[in-house]
């Protein structure tokens, strides 16, 4: 836990340029089933320490007033963008929430005069129309296996990075395997060229049940034998992990947040020129001013 507040400390920004603001709550509830629960004392002080995290004692049983108080502090901690619907179960006994908010500005602003109307090509063959954004700025490019690679820098140090599949590549192919995936986020040094920019303007909302992922990189507490001694004194188990996130880009920056909850149940000048036309879909990263990617996402259709 230590290290993960060392982070926090460092990727924690509030002021007249950008936010990059983290929040982690827990939300316990002492009894199930007229059984007393304990929790582990150490482990509330080391999440209040180091993870700075809010601790809630709640009545699981009085759903919706328990619901409606997640909701609220899930948006009061993304600036308004989420408002999830939130479940709670009879046999709950707690709830860790943790919500990520980021915005920043571009660098040099988009000219919104600049902006036009033009086609974007979806995975179908089909396109749907949306407002493009254009500039020409100095940046790096990189060429890979299958991909190119630049990058627009943000007030606060920070950047936001676009990765364009080549015209006969798909999404799923570049994300085919960890490796893969490295590779094409790999902070290497690319060629300084002037970059031509076409981006579209999109923004959406999305929600992932994270339960099957849990499993599949090998944490196995969403059965019923998981060990969860050093939180509580009763047997426990994950019944769910819920992502909801939220993403928009306009001319002026980048406004992104994200939720997720975890239900824990008993039992120079450049002369050189190229071009990033994001008229197809695409791959997107957030980072932070210290290369940490905050968010990652696609863009298959910007008016979804």
């Amino acid at each position: 836990m230590e290290q993960c507040g060392n982070l926090y400390r460092r990727l924690y920004t509030d002021n007249e340029i950008g936010k990059l603001k983290i929040a982690n709550s827990l939300w316990l509830d002492d009894e199930v089933n007229g059984q007393k629960i304990n929790f582990k004392d150490r482990f509330l002080k080391n999440a209040a320490k180091d993870l700075y995290a809010s601790i809630f004692s709640v009545n699981f049983s009085d759903k919706n007033t328990v619901s409606e108080m997640m909701v609220r502090w899930i948006s009061e901690n993304s600036n308004g963008t989420l408002t999830p619907k939130i479940e709670v179960d009879d046999n709950q006994i707690m709830s860790i929430i943790n919500t990520i908010y980021f915005y920043d500005e571009w660098s040099e602003l988009f000219i919104e005069d600049n902006t036009k109307e033009d086609k974007f090509y979806l995975e179908n063959d089909d396109y749907v129309k949306c407002d493009f954004m254009h500039t020409d700025t100095s940046s790096e490019i990189v060429i890979g296996d299958g991909y190119k690679r630049s990058s627009l820098m943000l007030k606060g140090n920070g950047s936001m990075i676009f990765i364009l599949p080549d015209e006969n590549v798909s999404i799923k192919e570049l994300l085919s395997s960890s490796q893969k995936i490295e590779e094409i986020f790999a902070r290497g040094t690319g060629k300084s060229v002037l970059v031509s920019w076409s981006i579209p303007k999109f923004g959406y909302d999305s929600s992932l049940n994270l339960k099957d992922t849990l499993k599949s990189l090998g944490i196995n507490s969403t059965s019923s034998d998981a060990d969860f001694s050093g939180i509580c004194d009763i047997s426990a188990y994950i019944s769910d992990a819920i992502q909801g996130t939220h993403i928009s880009i306009n001319e002026k920056g980048v406004e992104a947040s994200a939720y997720t909850e975890i239900r824990i149940l008993a039992g120079g000048i450049p002369t050189d020129k190229a071009e990033m036309n994001l008229n197809r879909p695409f791959i997107y990263g957030i980072a932070a001013s210290n290369g940490t990617l905050l968010f990652v996402g696609i863009c298959g259709n910007p008016e979804k």
